[in-house]
């Protein structure tokens, strides 16, 4: 019994990683109840997630990545195609296939054989907002290669006292002695 105990403290204990690359696949496979529970966790803990690192040219952002229209992993050409109608700068990307979880699968036409972007200037937000705290938000992860890593304060850090829980904002504060102060004269 307790082997088992030990084996599964082992098995969860990267379940609150902020670099998603550690997560155990095993725990939980399912992208949007991770999203719930880093929005729940930053949420309690009043600690956002901190977008760490830089590019180091692996390309890997720009190989098999999913497209969200209207909050939605795209499942169907048909949105693709009404994706592209609405928003143009969307017809960089290419289907190349389908996900294990049925969610379309698409690389981009404009990244050149150094991994670097053709029209970097004039690519859309999608890509120059890489890696948006929204795709940790909604469960998603980076590739393991890429220089980005998401940081975040988990359970474990406020509880073995290594992070302090953020303290209120300071200006909130601030505003509401200002406040009392009034009232009481």
């Amino acid at each position: 019994m307790r082997e088992q105990v030990k084996k599964s403290r082992r098995k969860n204990q990267d379940f609150n990683h902020a670099r998603p690359g550690a997560l155990d696949m095993d725990v939980i496979q399912f992208p949007p109840l991770i999203g719930l529970f880093r929005r729940f966790r930053a949420f309690v803990l009043r600690r956002d997630v901190e977008v760490v690192g830089r590019c180091n040219l692996c390309g890997k952002c720009c190989r098999s990545i999913l497209l969200s229209d209207r909050g939605r992993w795209l499942r169907r050409m048909s949105r693709f195609e009404r994706l592209v109608a609405e928003a143009p700068e969307h017809g960089r990307f290419r289907p190349i296939g389908r996900a294990e979880d049925g969610l379309l699968l698409f690389d981009c036409a404009m990244l050149a054989g150094d991994n670097t972007c053709s029209c970097h200037d004039a690519r859309p937000a999608l890509c120059s907002n890489y890696p948006s705290k929204s795709l940790y938000y909604r469960g998603g992860r980076l590739p393991d290669d890429c220089g980005y890593a998401y940081r975040a304060v988990t359970f474990r850090d406020v509880l073995l006292g290594r992070k302090p829980l953020r303290p209120p904002d300071f200006s909130a504060l601030l505003q509401r002695k200002i406040e009392q102060n009034k009232d009481g004269s």
